[in-house]
């Protein structure tokens, strides 16, 4: 895995999907994860359980959101919900 960029948006959702964390030691497990991790059509990967949105501009990914740790085929569900006008509920959300 060459350079990645985590924007700020992927940062933040994942701190409100799967746990708070600082963005360096993100960073630095993105690196160990995503060496491994293989992209899955549509622009989904994932990584250490983890559903990420990204785009190649230049050679390099980029994370534009994060779905959070899900463990079923998120492209399918989303592709899915398109399909039928219908929503899916990542958690992080709820009302408090």
């Amino acid at each position: 895995m060459n350079a990645f960029v985590l924007t700020r948006h992927a940062y933040e959702r994942y701190c409100e999907r799967v746990e708070p964390i600082e963005r360096q030691k993100l960073i630095e497990m993105l690196e160990r994860h995503l060496s491994r991790a293989s992209p899955h059509k549509r622009g989904f990967i994932e990584a250490n359980g983890v559903w990420w949105r990204y785009g190649i501009r230049n050679g390099t990914m980029i994370l534009y959101t994060c779905y959070g740790r899900h463990f079923f085929d998120l492209p399918a569900a989303i592709k899915w919900a398109k399909r039928y006008r219908d929503r899916i509920n990542l958690g992080g959300g709820e009302a408090r």
